[in-house]
Protein backbone atom coordinates (compact mmCIF):
# COMPACT_ATOMS: atom_id res chain seq x y z
CA UNK A 1 0.00 0.00 0.00
CA UNK A 2 2.79 2.29 0.84
CA UNK A 3 4.44 1.60 -2.60
CA UNK A 4 0.84 2.82 -4.45
CA UNK A 5 0.80 5.97 -2.08
CA UNK A 6 4.40 7.22 -3.11
CA UNK A 7 3.84 6.27 -6.67
CA UNK A 8 0.85 8.56 -6.59
CA UNK A 9 2.87 11.33 -4.48
CA UNK A 10 5.43 11.57 -7.49
CA UNK A 11 2.55 11.90 -10.51
CA UNK A 12 0.97 14.13 -8.51
CA UNK A 13 4.28 15.63 -8.06
CA UNK A 14 5.45 15.25 -11.38
CA UNK A 15 1.98 16.86 -13.31
CA UNK A 16 2.54 20.00 -10.96
CA UNK A 17 5.97 20.33 -12.09
CA UNK A 18 4.55 19.90 -15.71
CA UNK A 19 1.93 22.67 -14.91
CA UNK A 20 4.47 25.29 -13.38
CA UNK A 21 6.30 24.52 -16.65
CA UNK A 22 4.40 25.24 -19.18
CA UNK A 23 2.23 28.20 -17.91
CA UNK A 24 5.91 29.75 -17.06
CA UNK A 25 6.73 29.50 -20.97
CA UNK A 26 2.72 30.03 -22.01
CA UNK A 27 1.96 32.82 -19.70
CA UNK A 28 4.00 35.34 -20.88
CA UNK A 29 2.59 38.27 -22.22
CA UNK A 30 3.93 38.31 -26.10
CA UNK A 31 5.04 42.24 -26.16
CA UNK A 32 7.61 40.83 -23.75
CA UNK A 33 9.23 38.14 -25.98
CA UNK A 34 12.79 39.71 -27.07
CA UNK A 35 12.87 37.75 -30.28
CA UNK A 36 11.63 35.34 -32.20
CA UNK A 37 13.56 33.03 -34.79
CA UNK A 38 12.13 30.02 -37.19
CA UNK A 39 13.84 28.18 -39.67
CA UNK A 40 12.26 25.46 -42.04
CA UNK A 41 13.59 23.54 -44.71
CA UNK A 42 10.95 20.59 -46.57
CA UNK A 43 10.85 19.13 -49.85
CA UNK A 44 7.66 17.92 -49.53
CA UNK A 45 4.98 19.64 -53.22
CA UNK A 46 2.90 21.37 -51.78
CA UNK A 47 4.67 22.47 -48.47
CA UNK A 48 2.54 25.73 -46.66
CA UNK A 49 4.80 27.59 -44.80
CA UNK A 50 3.20 30.24 -42.22
CA UNK A 51 5.00 33.09 -40.08
CA UNK A 52 2.84 34.86 -38.58
CA UNK A 53 4.18 37.93 -36.43
CA UNK A 54 1.11 39.92 -36.01
CA UNK A 55 1.02 39.18 -32.36
CA UNK A 56 4.80 40.56 -31.81
CA UNK A 57 5.38 44.22 -31.22
CA UNK A 58 8.63 44.22 -29.22
CA UNK A 59 12.09 42.73 -30.31
CA UNK A 60 12.62 41.22 -33.47
CA UNK A 61 11.44 38.68 -35.60
CA UNK A 62 13.45 36.36 -37.83
CA UNK A 63 12.05 33.77 -39.93
CA UNK A 64 14.05 31.41 -43.31
CA UNK A 65 11.98 29.13 -45.10
CA UNK A 66 13.14 26.72 -47.49
CA UNK A 67 10.74 25.01 -49.55
CA UNK A 68 12.08 22.83 -52.95
CA UNK A 69 9.49 20.51 -53.33
CA UNK A 70 7.72 23.13 -55.86
CA UNK A 71 3.77 24.20 -55.98
CA UNK A 72 4.47 25.56 -52.05
CA UNK A 73 3.08 28.35 -50.57
CA UNK A 74 4.36 30.74 -48.45
CA UNK A 75 2.39 32.88 -45.93
CA UNK A 76 4.54 35.54 -44.25
CA UNK A 77 2.29 38.15 -42.20
CA UNK A 78 4.73 41.05 -40.32
CA UNK A 79 4.06 42.79 -37.51
CA UNK A 80 4.87 45.80 -35.74
CA UNK A 81 8.70 44.56 -34.28
CA UNK A 82 12.01 44.96 -36.47
CA UNK A 83 11.62 41.67 -38.73
CA UNK A 84 13.18 39.73 -41.63
CA UNK A 85 11.28 37.31 -43.75
CA UNK A 86 13.62 35.26 -45.82
CA UNK A 87 11.51 32.44 -48.13
CA UNK A 88 13.00 30.39 -50.62
CA UNK A 89 11.14 28.12 -53.45
CA UNK A 90 11.84 25.97 -56.11
CA UNK A 91 9.02 26.77 -58.66
CA UNK A 92 5.31 27.20 -59.48
CA UNK A 93 5.08 28.76 -55.61
CA UNK A 94 2.79 31.31 -54.18
CA UNK A 95 3.77 34.16 -51.51
CA UNK A 96 0.89 35.67 -49.52
CA UNK A 97 2.43 39.16 -47.47
CA UNK A 98 0.76 41.64 -45.39
CA UNK A 99 3.36 43.48 -44.44
CA UNK A 100 2.96 44.88 -40.93
CA UNK A 101 3.40 48.03 -39.39
CA UNK A 102 6.90 47.89 -37.99
CA UNK A 103 7.40 51.85 -36.34
CA UNK A 104 4.59 52.00 -33.77
CA UNK A 105 6.86 52.02 -31.18
CA UNK A 106 6.30 55.38 -31.03
CA UNK A 107 9.81 56.71 -33.17
CA UNK A 108 9.13 56.72 -37.10
CA UNK A 109 11.68 55.08 -39.24
CA UNK A 110 13.56 52.79 -36.12
CA UNK A 111 12.00 49.67 -36.70
CA UNK A 112 11.46 48.32 -40.04
CA UNK A 113 10.68 44.64 -41.65
CA UNK A 114 12.63 42.92 -44.63
CA UNK A 115 11.05 40.09 -46.91
CA UNK A 116 13.72 38.27 -49.14
CA UNK A 117 12.10 35.99 -51.61
CA UNK A 118 13.29 34.34 -53.88
CA UNK A 119 11.50 31.50 -56.06
CA UNK A 120 11.40 29.76 -59.75
CA UNK A 121 9.50 30.33 -62.56
CA UNK A 122 5.07 30.34 -62.57
CA UNK A 123 5.13 32.22 -59.14
CA UNK A 124 2.78 34.78 -57.83
CA UNK A 125 3.81 37.11 -55.19
CA UNK A 126 0.10 39.10 -53.52
CA UNK A 127 1.22 41.54 -51.26
CA UNK A 128 -0.69 43.91 -49.23
CA UNK A 129 1.37 46.80 -47.38
CA UNK A 130 0.00 48.42 -44.40
CA UNK A 131 2.89 49.96 -43.02
CA UNK A 132 1.32 53.08 -42.63
CA UNK A 133 4.39 54.31 -40.36
CA UNK A 134 7.03 51.68 -40.57
CA UNK A 135 9.64 51.14 -43.41
CA UNK A 136 9.22 47.93 -45.68
CA UNK A 137 11.73 46.45 -48.09
CA UNK A 138 11.05 44.07 -50.87
CA UNK A 139 14.28 42.27 -52.53
CA UNK A 140 12.24 39.57 -54.97
CA UNK A 141 13.41 37.18 -57.32
CA UNK A 142 11.04 35.00 -59.57
CA UNK A 143 11.77 32.89 -62.79
CA UNK A 144 9.42 33.21 -65.88
CA UNK A 145 6.22 33.72 -66.00
CA UNK A 146 5.60 35.17 -62.48
CA UNK A 147 3.55 37.98 -61.18
CA UNK A 148 3.58 40.36 -58.39
CA UNK A 149 0.34 42.29 -57.12
CA UNK A 150 1.55 45.19 -54.77
CA UNK A 151 -1.51 46.92 -53.08
CA UNK A 152 -2.51 48.36 -49.92
CA UNK A 153 -4.88 49.09 -47.02
CA UNK A 154 -4.56 52.80 -46.96
CA UNK A 155 -1.51 55.39 -47.57
CA UNK A 156 1.94 53.22 -46.76
CA UNK A 157 5.19 55.18 -45.78
CA UNK A 158 8.59 54.09 -46.97
CA UNK A 159 8.81 51.28 -49.27
CA UNK A 160 11.92 49.88 -51.18
CA UNK A 161 11.25 47.27 -54.05
CA UNK A 162 14.25 45.49 -56.03
CA UNK A 163 12.23 43.21 -58.28
CA UNK A 164 14.06 40.78 -60.92
CA UNK A 165 11.65 39.05 -62.67
CA UNK A 166 12.21 36.48 -65.23
CA UNK A 167 10.52 36.79 -69.05
CA UNK A 168 6.72 36.95 -69.52
CA UNK A 169 6.36 38.00 -65.80
CA UNK A 170 4.40 40.88 -64.46
CA UNK A 171 4.57 43.67 -61.15
CA UNK A 172 1.61 45.66 -60.55
CA UNK A 173 2.46 48.31 -57.39
CA UNK A 174 -0.72 49.59 -56.94
CA UNK A 175 -0.16 50.46 -53.27
CA UNK A 176 -0.66 54.10 -52.05
CA UNK A 177 2.96 55.37 -51.58
CA UNK A 178 3.34 58.56 -49.87
CA UNK A 179 6.70 58.34 -48.15
CA UNK A 180 9.65 60.31 -48.71
CA UNK A 181 11.71 57.35 -48.86
CA UNK A 182 10.38 55.03 -51.52
CA UNK A 183 12.18 53.33 -54.21
CA UNK A 184 11.20 50.80 -56.49
CA UNK A 185 13.44 49.01 -59.13
CA UNK A 186 12.00 45.97 -61.34
CA UNK A 187 14.08 44.55 -63.88
CA UNK A 188 12.28 41.91 -66.37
Amino acid sequence: MNYHQSRKGIFAIAALLGLTLMLAFAGQPVTAQVSNTQSFSSGKATQTFIANATRISVGTVSYNFLGTGGNDTFNLYGGNASAVFLATGLLNNTFNIVTGNPGTNGTLGVNATTFSLISGANSTFNIVQNNFNGTVSFSIIAGSNSFVNDTSTGPVFDTLFSINLGSNSTASLASQFVGNQTTINVVY
